[in-house]
């Protein structure tokens, strides 16, 4: 925790991340599915709103998608991720998808140095 001067001249308390751990596609996946899930419809077992579609058209670069998991996560909590699939509709499906698109954005992710 840091108190610093903000631009309008009042003193805050900033909390200060010191990252000890990383994500990997399956939590960033999941995170974006929270949000941005594909709706179905059951009756015609089709997608109704290709919402990951148009999220990765949107969030076309890494730096956006991850400024977009980072709102994500500060808004839900870590927690809420690990109970994520409780929520979400075809859940593995749509990790799946997403996991894809994350892949083609950058395809170091989730890889080991060899």
């Amino acid at each position: 925790m840091a108190t610093k001067l903000a631009k309008n001249g009042e003193y805050l308390e900033y909390i200060i991340h010191r990252p000890t751990g990383g994500l990997n596609t399956d939590q960033i996946a999941t995170a974006i599915c929270m949000w941005y899930a594909d709706e179905y419809d059951f009756d015609e077992a089709k997608i109704e709103k290709h919402n990951l579609k148009q999220f990765f058209f949107k969030h076309n670069t890494w730096n956006k998608v991850m400024a977009k998991v980072k709102d994500i996560i500060w808004e839900e909590g870590m927690t809420r991720l690990d109970y994520a699939f409780e929520s979400i509709t075809c859940y593995d499906d749509q990790v799946k998808k997403a996991t894809a698109y994350l892949k083609n954005i950058n395809p170091l992710i989730g890889t080991k140095k060899s």
